[in-house]
This record gives structure tokens, C-alpha cells and sequence, in this order.
């Protein structure tokens, strides 16, 4: 039986994310299976690395936070084995994900994320999406690891004004002098 319980867990990872447009992040997930009483923190930890081991999903990691998606692999597994899923599992899920909506579209519409580059610099990169679609992605060259920090932490706060000001700029016409 603890043997098929995990492939629940899994079950309900892959139909989570099947059911999203998105990448979701790892606390959302988490959040679904341990506040319903599914599992612990390390049994469902354990289904992830088993999910990712297998690439029924893949995992998108920045310096904060991780995202995960689910792979051609996945879907395919799920549409196997998805009618193990009750039915009041797959009811419990499409309720927290609505309940979630807009915690979900803001986690995961933002993504900043730094690399130290071959110069010694830090390149922080900076995007806003729209589920799986790239609206605004901006990519600055900074001194150092702070300054990095400093500017994917800001995109948090400051990416609506600057989508906006790029938006009206770059729509512009140019006014030749």
C-alpha cells in the first residue's frame, strides 16, 4: 500500500500541473498535498525527485525559488494513469487552484534570476510572462553578486512601471530633428 500511495502523490503532482497553463512553483504544490492531509513534506519531496529522476516533469530553478512543468513524458503518463486519481481528488485540486489563481499568475509571471558571467561579472535577467509566453525580458550586466541580488529583487517590485515606460518608448514614433 505506501507504494501506491506515493504513485498518488505523483498522480496529483502530474494532474496539478496538467491542469495549469504555467510553471508552478514548489511551495504551491506542497502546499496542496500536505494542507489536504495527503503526506509529509519528505514523502512528497521524495515524489518529486522521483517524478524529476523519471522527466515526467522538469524543474526550472532560479536563486530563489524552483518552477516545474510537466514534460511530453508526464502527459503521457498521466493520461495512463490519470482514472486512479478520484474523482474528489481532481475536485479538491481544480478548487485550491482557482482559490490560488492569483497567487499562482504572481509567482510565477515574474522570474529574475543571476549567473556569474566568463568576465567575472553578473549577468540578472528579468522576465515577465503570461503562462508559458515571454511578454518583457530584460537582461542587465552588474558588477557584482549584490547588485544582482538588488536588481531580480526589484523586478518584483518595480516590473509593471518598467514594462510600461519600455511599452510607451519603444511604441513611440521617432520625431526626427
Amino acid at each position: 500500500m505506501p507504494n501506491e500511495s506515493v504513485n498518488i502523490y505523483k498522480l496529483i503532482v502530474l494532474y496539478m500541473l496538467n491542469r495549469v497553463r504555467t510553471p508552478l512553483p514548489q511551495g504551491i504544490i506542497f502546499d496542496f498535498v500536505i494542507n489536504h492531509g495527503y503526506t509529509n513534506y519528505f514523502t512528497i519531496l521524495s515524489a518529486f525527485g522521483d517524478l524529476l529522476q523519471g522527466e515526467l516533469i522538469r524543474e526550472d530553478a532560479t536563486y530563489h525559488q524552483s518552477y516545474y512543468m510537466l514534460t511530453d513524458t508526464g502527459r503521457e503518463t498521466l493520461e495512463s494513469f490519470g482514472s486512479l486519481l478520484a474523482f474528489e481528488i481532481k475536485e479538491e485540486i481544480g478548487e485550491y487552484l482557482k482559490e490560488k489563481k492569483y497567487e499562482i499568475i504572481e509567482k510565477s509571471s515574474l522570474v529574475s534570476d543571476y549567473q556569474r558571467t566568463k568576465e567575472g561579472t553578473y549577468l540578472a535577467s528579468c522576465t515577465l510572462r503570461e503562462g508559458t509566453h515571454v511578454l518583457f525580458h530584460l537582461e542587465l550586466d552588474v558588477a557584482t553578486e549584490t547588485d544582482a541580488i538588488h536588481v531580480c529583487d526589484n523586478w518584483r517590485i518595480q516590473s509593471e512601471k518598467l514594462y510600461q515606460q519600455a511599452m510607451v518608448q519603444l511604441l513611440s514614433p521617432i520625431n526626427p530633428k
